[in-house]
C-alpha cells in the first residue's frame, strides 16, 4: 500500500494495516510499541498518510499526504514531552485533545499521535480514557511507547497493541550498506553501531552519524572495565584516573561514557546470573572472561558509582570532579 511500503521491514504489520484501511475497519486507538530508534513516529505518519491517500479526492490527496509527512497537516497532530520535563502531564494532554470533537480541517479524519506515551502521567492517562472509550467519529489515537506495561491497564485494554520489528545484526549490516548510511564505510565503526543499536534502524543511523564521541566513549568504557580487571597487574591507579579524566573533558563525553559503562556492567551482571543472557555491549566470550574477575558486589558498586555521577551531572557539578570521583569509586569497587 502507498506510503506504508516505504517503511523498512515490518511486512506483517504493514499488511495488517493495509488490509484494515482497504476494508475501512481501522480501530480508533492503537498502541505502537518498539525500542527507541525503531521508527515509531515515522510509521505513525506513514499510517496517517496511507489513510488519507485511500480516502481523499485524487486531485487533493498528494498535497495532503505531503503535509502529513512534513508535520504540517492540521488534522494529524503529535504530542511530545516538553524539554526538561520527565513526564507529560494532565494539562498538556487535555489541551492536546481539546479539538477532538471538532470537525477536521482538511482531511476526512483526525489523528492524535502521543510520542512517549509511557511518559504520560496516570492522571493524564485517565483524562484520555473518555475519548478512548467514546471516540468521536473519524478520530484515531496512536500511543507510541517503548514499554506498554507503563500504560494503565484500562488504557491497554481499550487499544490494540502493535509491536514493530527488532532487527538482528545481519539485517542491520545489510540495511546500512544497502542504503549507504553515512559512516557505514568505516567497517569498525559500523560493527560498533550495529552492536549498540539494539535492533533499531534509527539508533543505528544516529550512532553512525554521531562522529567520534560515541565511538570513542564505547572504546574507553571497554578499557575501563579491562583496567578494573587488570588492577595492580600492569594498570596503576594513576593510569586508570588519567584514562577517565582525559576522555571526560566535556559533558557530552562524560554522558556517553557513563551510558556505555552502564551497558557494559549490565552485560556482566546478566551473564553472572544466566548462561544464555542477552548481551548488548560485550560478545559472550568476552563477558564470561571479564565476569570471572569481578564479583557481583563489585559490579553492583560500579553501577552505583556510575549512577551517582549521572545524577550529579544534572546539577552541573564540576566535570573534572565527577570524572575523578568516578575513577576512585570504580577503582575501589574492583
Amino acid at each position: 500500500m502507498r506510503f506504508l511500503e516505504d517503511f523498512y521491514g515490518n511486512e506483517r504489520q504493514k499488511d495488517y494495516f493495509a488490509s484494515l484501511i482497504e476494508e475501512g475497519k481501522c480501530s480508533h486507538a492503537y498502541i505502537l510499541e518498539a525500542p527507541a530508534g525503531s521508527g515509531k513516529k515515522t510509521f505513525a505518519r506513514l499510517l496517517a498518510a496511507a489513510l488519507a491517500f485511500s480516502s481523499e479526492k485524487e486531485d487533493e490527496r498528494d498535497a495532503k499526504c505531503r503535509r502529513i509527512m512534513e508535520g504540517t497537516s492540521p488534522d494529524v497532530m503529535m504530542l511530545t514531552r516538553e524539554e526538561g520535563k520527565k513526564t507529560i502531564g494532565v494539562d498538556a494532554t487535555r489541551d492536546f485533545c481539546a479539538s477532538a470533537y471538532l470537525t477536521p480541517s482538511e482531511l476526512n479524519f483526525k489523528m492524535y499521535i502521543f510520542d512517549e506515551a509511557d511518559k504520560i502521567t496516570p492522571q493524564a492517562q485517565n483524562a484520555l480514557l473518555k475519548i478512548i472509550e467514546e471516540p468521536p467519529h473519524g478520530v484515531y489515537m496512536l500511543l507510541l511507547c517503548e514499554n506498554s506495561l507503563s500504560l494503565l491497564s484500562t488504557v491497554r485494554s481499550r487499544a490494540q497493541k502493535i509491536t514493530l520489528e527488532v532487527f538482528d545484526e545481519d539485517a542491520l549490516l545489510s540495511y546500512a550498506k544497502k542504503h549507504a548510511l553515512k559512516g557505514a564505510e568505516d567497517e569498525e565503526k559500523l560493527r560498533f553501531a550495529v552492536r549498540m543499536a539494539e535492533g533499531a534502524i534509527g539508533k543505528l543511523s544516529l550512532l553512525l552519524e554521531s562522529g567520534d564521541t560515541e565511538f570513542s566513549a564505547y572504546h574507553t568504557a571497554r578499557k575501563i572495565v579491562e583496567g578494573q580487571v587488570s588492577k595492580n597487574r600492569g594498570v596503576s591507579y594513576f593510569d586508570f584516573l588519567k584514562m577517565i579524566t582525559d576522555f571526560a573533558s566535556t559533558r557530552e563525553a562524560l554522558d556517553a561514557l557513563t551510558k556505555y559503562l552502564m551497558s557494559a556492567y549490565g552485560d556482566l551482571a546478566r551473564i553472572k546470573h544466566a548462561d544464555e543472557a542477552p548481551l548488548h555491549f560485550f560478545m559472550a566470550d568476552e563477558a564470561e572472561k571479564l565476569s570471572l574477575f569481578l564479583t557481583t558486589s563489585a559490579i553492583a558498586e560500579s553501577f552505583a558509582a556510575i549512577d551517582a555521577v549521572r545524577r550529579d551531572m544534572q546539577f552541573y557539578t564540576s566535570l573534572s570532579l565527577s570524572a575523578a570521583n568516578l575513577a576512585m569509586a570504580l577503582w575501589k569497587a574492583s
